[in-house]
């Protein structure tokens, strides 16, 4: 009698031995690995019963590298305590959406990372502070004369189509006190007529057309005064945007502008809106706002952007143990509703190309993915015999789809790619319904 899974509970059956070893060289566990086995199931159980003690729940195995100097804060969606959206703002943050499709996090598509802010807003959205806005924001009160360095990314989708009514997507505002000056706000970032613009103090910069489908890198560096010391600089792909500007970078008030991004369409808020769509979908990852100590490199989004996000084909999948009845093939057969099923901590799924090729990430999707969530780790090999990691951590247990995952130091070379599990809440399969490996 062996054990399975099917339908996502532990059941016997006497068909014989269903965890049958894969014979290939991938499946070879050296040494270090197996003291990494062993290692992660002793801290696995410790933290459990850490947890259990705490009235808690274990710990998700991602771990956020410390910012640079002068970066206060970093928003790129990786810390589990930032994604509070659509319930609440991240901490520090004000929320500015009315609606539960106003902000949300998701894991594709992704700059920075394995998660995303997506920003919706409809034409029939209530109005919320004044306007149709879908948008998170800064607190009113910015300490006076501040400099400030701002990174971020930004992915208009393909049906982000031209439409004479402009959208702000970003933008600073002028504090709110009742002795601040009224009125537009003195720097915005806004797509308008199939084209970038910056609306600075009233004055309109075409930057060029915007391209869809992919993601435009910002940096803004703005020294917020109200005399001639002054300064904008504005970067675009890492590519200078708008030359220096030295002068007057705001009207006055006893704050500095704060920090706004979302979409922000005034135009659904008038009688006679010259608008011709009705909805407004766009994605925005990898924030960094740094003070006077900060500079271009300490914000500027990064990630997987010198590798593509594109499904490679796989020539072979294989796995370290598995039932017949849901061999590695099903892995990689397009088709959410089959599976790979292996029992066992360090359970392994192979997935082998037909060459090297440069790597950024993966996707995985995961039997009963709702309903429990998977501790695992992602490996690379150039010759299927030495692995090295690349990501570790936990899907999310809230969506059967695929999850995206972007390697944690970037996209490398290799040919093979190993993903292990090693533990759910519910017992030792690894169950996996699609994955696939992306690159260029």
């Amino acid at each position: 009698m062996t054990a399975t899974e099917r339908s996502g509970t532990l059941c016997s059956t006497d068909t014989g031995k269903h965890a049958a070893r894969a014979g290939v060289a991938g499946a070879r566990v050296a040494t270090g690995e197996l003291m990494t086995v062993i290692w992660k199931r002793a801290v696995a159980l410790t933290a459990a019963a850490l947890a259990m003690a705490l009235g808690g729940s274990t710990l998700s195995a991602q771990s956020a590298s410390a910012d640079p100097a002068g970066v206060f804060r970093t928003l790129n969606w990786e810390n589990a305590a930032d994604r509070t959206i659509p319930g609440a703002p991240p901490p520090g943050f004000i929320k500015q959406w009315a609606s539960s499709h106003g902000a949300t996090t998701v894991t594709s598509p992704v700059r920075d990372g394995s998660y995303a802010a997506r920003f919706q807003l409809n034409k029939n959205d209530p109005v919320i502070s004044n306007g149709k806005r879908a948008e998170i924001s800064q607190g009113n009160r910015q300490p006076v004369n501040a400099e400030r360095w701002y990174g971020f990314s930004i992915n208009l989708p393909a049906d982000w189509v031209h439409d004479p009514s402009a959208e702000i997507v970003s933008q600073w505002h002028q504090c709110d006190e009742s002795n601040c000056p009224g009125g537009s706000p003195p720097l915005a970032l806004l797509t308008d007529e199939g084209h970038w613009k910056i609306d600075f103090r009233g004055n309109i910069i075409d930057l060029g057309p915007y391209a869809t489908g992919r993601w435009t890198d910002w940096v803004f560096h703005v020294k917020w005064r109200t005399d001639d010391k002054g300064v904008l600089e504005v970067w675009r792909d890492g590519q200078v945007a708008l030359p220096p500007y030295t002068g007057a970078t705001h009207a006055g008030g006893p704050y500095s502008p704060y920090f706004k991004f979302g979409i922000y369409k005034w135009d659904w808020n008038k009688a006679q809106s010259q608008s011709t769509t009705t909805q407004r979908v766009m994605y925005y990852d990898a924030l960094r706002l740094g003070d006077e100590r900060a500079g271009y490199e300490d914000v500027r989004p990064t990630g997987g952007t010198d590798c593509g996000t594109a499904t490679l084909p796989i020539a072979a999948a294989s796995a370290t143990t598995f039932e017949p009845i849901n061999p590695p093939a099903q892995a990689v057969d397009g088709n959410l509703s089959t599976r790979w099923s292996g029992q066992g901590f360090g359970a392994s799924l192979f997935l082998e190309l037909s060459s090297v090729r440069r790597l950024c990430g993966t996707r995985v999707a995961w039997h009963l993915g709702d309903q429990r969530w998977n501790d695992y780790t992602v490996y690379t090999s150039l010759d299927n015999v030495t692995y090295t990691k690349a990501w570790e951590g936990r899907s999310s247990g809230t969506t059967t789809g695929l999850e995206q995952r972007l390697f944690t130091n970037g996209p490398r070379d290799a040919r093979y790619v190993k993903i292990s599990f090693w533990q759910n809440p519910q017992n030792d399969w690894a169950s996996i319904t699609e994955a696939a490996v992306l690159g260029s």
